[in-house]
């Protein structure tokens, strides 16, 4: 499959080890768990310095992603960064499979990007408080109401120009398929007409497994983003088919659909276009 070759970007490279090595050890994890303690730190001290907003938020981001690549001796590629207009958010929608995953998207999307997360990581003291003053967007899986409620708070982020991550899954994949999507994210981009980028993140899953301590050092990752699915003029009706194009999107980007899609026979694959205002 076609992904313009031509348009690859190398956004941080692996330094090449004098000897092929390929190592699985549980040190890379354990330093990106020292590196997220820092940066907490240095937003926990922007707190107390009444400097938690979005500009730290963006600034603690640039330096934290990098840091926790070259922690593992790790590299990074994005593919059609060119879709992305500057000015404009986005609501961004992939697979998520592994906890590089958001590394590897903050470095990859252009421009300012925040994360819907979930719920438990904004209850740590003050690190979370940290985190939510940045502008991560909090949501409690376990209360459906609250949850919807809460991501006014993506909106807000939306309106002032900040593009906004969410798992369309609603958690990561254990098995590397794309799983049944939550509406959570469509409701998002539907009520504001914000348009959908659609993204595959390949290798992070080789590199640090889900449920897993041990990390393979020099691995090698890609995003992949999809032609922006616009969003203008939809209604709550068009939500199915907005759907199945956003999934069919991230499966082609994917290069192996048949093997990732985790709905048996799902009819995404072939997705039913949407009648657009022209």
């Amino acid at each position: 499959m076609d992904h313009h070759r031509d348009d690859v970007e190398l956004l941080l490279d692996h330094v090449r080890p004098v000897q092929a090595r390929t190592r699985t050890t549980r040190l890379p994890f354990l330093k990106v768990v020292l590196i997220t303690l820092e940066e907490a730190v240095r937003a926990v001290v922007g707190l107390a310095r009444g400097r938690a907003n979005l500009e730290l938020g963006d600034e603690l981001l640039r330096d934290w992603w990098p840091r926790v690549f070259r922690s593992g001796n790790c590299s990074l590629r994005a593919r059609g960064r060119r879709h992305f207009v500057p000015g404009q958010p986005y609501v961004v929608m992939s697979n998520h499979c592994s906890m590089l995953d958001i590394p590897a998207l903050v470095g990859a999307v252009p421009g300012s990007l925040r994360m819907v997360t979930k719920q438990e990581l904004i209850d740590v003291p003050l690190w979370g408080y940290a985190m939510h003053k940045c502008g991560f967007v909090p949501v409690d899986r376990k209360n459906r109401v609250k949850a919807i409620h809460q991501l006014d708070e993506a909106k807000e982020l939306l309106r002032k120009g900040v593009s906004v991550w969410i798992s369309p899954e609603g958690t990561r994949a254990r098995d590397g398929k794309l799983a049944t999507f939550k509406k959570g994210g469509f409701h998002l981009a539907l009520d504001l007409g914000v348009p959908i980028v659609p993204a595959w993140v390949d290798g992070t899953e080789g590199i640090i497994a889900p449920d897993h301590l041990n990390a393979r050092e020099d691995g090698e990752v890609e995003v992949r983003f999809g032609a922006p699915i616009n969003t203008t003029g939809l209604g709550k009706d068009d939500m199915r088919p907005l759907m199945r194009e956003v999934r069919a999107a991230i499966l082609a980007l994917s290069g192996r659909a048949a093997e990732v899609d985790g709905e048996v026979g799902a009819a995404a694959v072939v997705p039913q276009r949407i009648r657009r205002a022209s």
